[in-house]
């Protein structure tokens, strides 16, 4: 994928067919690259800044779809809407003399490290995106403050009150709708003889929870085999345990994870989750949607009073061209 800049009769630009960011290449000798398209406050994007931005927008796109005109322009706005949105809180955080120390920025580092099996594919996650290690944990890093500032400017939103829940369950009641439900034990091993031995056992009364605790291999074992409260047809091995009564064993059952002994602990008719069960999701629900909106507010106001300048005219004129280079 190439960035294109056509002739612009202002600034009597000519096409510059080799400036293809994705192999690093740099712009043409007259300094294209080095013009200021976007101005927050004392922050500069620069033409060759908002291309390769450009590029990381539009990657998921096929060759194709890159090139529509609409994909084209929305991921312009994207580019421009989060470079303001970054410098205003670049500022905000300069102002409140918010920052993130080096040990916090390792210890984010880390945890996201720990997602990934080794640092080979850490890394190759890193050049998949076409990012440094310096760059990603600077961006990093960037992360954390957004999440500091956001987190101040909603600190003094209260609580959703019991009206506001109620309301809100009241007003979204099926998003509750419940199936059938048992709160379920399980005992799972790899080896069909071992089940079947496991099975006689617990027909001689031995407690379910501690044969789960010291044969199953599944994650739940150490917790007396507890999968917890399972709906009906969310899986289908769990379906074959709604023909059990309370406290009822199955047979030896066999999937792909290996073979299964279930026990229902409970069980539940469908219907709907009451309030109480709900109340804690609800709240964070409402909250999420106030600090949503006390954000942009505060960004609207942000925005606002500051100063902005856009080179509307040098953006337009960045299209972009999905053929190899020559």
């Amino acid at each position: 994928m190439r960035f294109v800049m056509k002739k612009s009769p202002v600034l009597g630009l000519f096409a510059f067919m080799g400036i293809v960011i994705l192999t690093g290449c740099q712009f043409g000798s007259n300094k294209v690259g080095s013009q200021v398209v976007l101005q927050v406050n004392e922050h500069k994007l620069t033409a060759k800044d908002f291309a390769e931005q450009l590029v990381v927008g539009l990657k998921s796109f096929d060759a194709l779809a890159a090139k529509d005109p609409n994909n084209i322009a929305r991921a312009k706005n994207d580019v421009i809407k989060n470079f303001i949105l970054q410098s205003i809180i670049k500022d905000y955080a300069k102002l409140q003399n918010i920052q993130i120390s080096d040990s916090e920025l390792e210890a984010e580092v880390n945890s996201v490290r720990s997602g990934y099996p080794d640092d080979l594919a850490f890394r190759r996650m890193l050049a998949q995106e076409g990012l440094s290690l310096s760059g990603w944990k600077e961006s990093l890093r960037q992360t954390l403050v957004d999440q500091k500032v956001f987190k101040i400017i909603g600190e003094k939103i209260p609580k959703p009150t019991t009206e506001e829940i109620k309301r809100y369950y009241d007003d979204n009641k099926d998003k509750y709708r419940r199936r059938e439900r048992i709160y379920l034990r399980q005992i799972i091993v790899d080896d069909l003889t071992k089940a079947q031995s496991i099975k006689d056992e617990l027909g001689k009364k031995q407690d379910f929870a501690t044969l789960a605790s010291k044969y199953s291999v599944a994650p739940e074992a150490k917790s007396g085999g507890v999968v917890g409260w399972v709906e009906k047809g969310s899986v289908d091995i769990f379906d074959k345990a709604f023909l059990l009564p309370v406290g009822g064993i199955s047979q030896v059952l066999e999937s792909s994870y290996g073979f299964h002994i279930f026990k229902v602990d409970r069980k539940a008719p469908a219907g709907y989750a009451s309030i109480e069960e709900v109340r804690d999701q609800i709240s964070q629900v409402i909250l999420g949607k106030k600090e949503q909106a006390e954000f942009m507010g505060w960004l609207d106001k942000q925005i606002r009073t500051a100063r902005v300048m856009k080179n509307t005219e040098l953006i337009q004129s960045i299209s972009v061209e999905t053929r190899g280079t020559k």
